[in-house]
């Protein structure tokens, strides 16, 4: 991959350059705001410059967009009165000390019962969180495993074994030679008809391994409002990953 750059107005545009075998230029802004491109094999670099040049607005917009998820990340100290995502609500944090650990949700706010001797303890409180997150969200997405399962076992999809972990800029992923599915942890704290989508899109990649045409045709059999779904996680949670 090349590195390459422009000026455009006084402002320089970084941008990284992958030739394949393609025929037209391919160009995408990630979350960390990296601008990269794919281009034909024989393809000039100034050509592709003048591209970026093209879409230097929309490129700006990307990063600026992207760059307001950061500002809107879940960052949790354990602090009275922070702001906790679950199941696409936002619920107030209580740290409450206690004769045992527990986690409580009453109203709008989120609960966290701990033993006296540690309610100063910030690392054993996110222990405590960590854990009951992923039970919590193993119980959900196991729920919906099987109520997605229900209708797609007529495709010979089998139920999957389920690892849940935290992933830096996906929601989930599917590894068909092992009968495996990995959810996002923070998928959890998103609102229940996007994990239901999650759940849906990662189960049909065990019919169609790729992103074509047949397989969304596949999800919109189960789920003819998935896009509607997926523009929620992408322009309204994304940042909490």
């Amino acid at each position: 991959m090349e590195k390459e750059s422009i000026n455009i107005d006084g402002e320089k545009i970084v941008f990284f350059v992958q030739r394949k075998n393609v025929k037209n230029i391919n160009l995408k802004v990630s979350l960390d705001k990296k601008v990269t491109m794919s281009i034909p094999m024989k393809m000039d670099i100034e050509t592709a410059k003048e591209f970026i040049k093209k879409k230097a607005e929309w490129i700006k917009k990307q990063q600026n967009y992207y760059e307001s998820f950061a500002e809107k990340k879940e960052n949790i100290t354990f602090e009275d009165g922070e702001t906790v995502y679950l199941l696409g609500k936002q619920y107030k944090m209580k740290i409450i000390s206690d004769i045992k650990n527990e986690i409580l949700i009453k109203g709008k706010y989120f609960e966290i019962h701990i033993k006296e001797k540690y309610t100063k303890n910030k690392k054993y409180i996110r222990k405590v969180y960590d854990k009951w997150l992923k039970q919590y969200a193993s119980e959900v997405l196991m729920n919906l495993i099987t109520k997605y399962h229900s209708v797609l076992k007529k495709y010979n999809i089998k139920i999957p074994k389920v690892e849940i972990k935290q992933m830096k800029s996906r929601w989930g992923s599917c590894i068909p030679s092992n009968n495996k599915v990995i959810f996002n942890l923070k998928l959890i704290k998103t609102p229940i008809c996007c994990i239901e989508y999650v759940v849906l899109h990662e189960l049909s990649h065990f019919k169609y391994q790729d992103h074509s045409k047949n397989f969304y045709n596949f999800v919109t059999i189960f789920m003819p409002d998935w896009k509607a779904r997926k523009k929620i996680l992408d322009e309204e949670f994304m940042g909490i990953i």
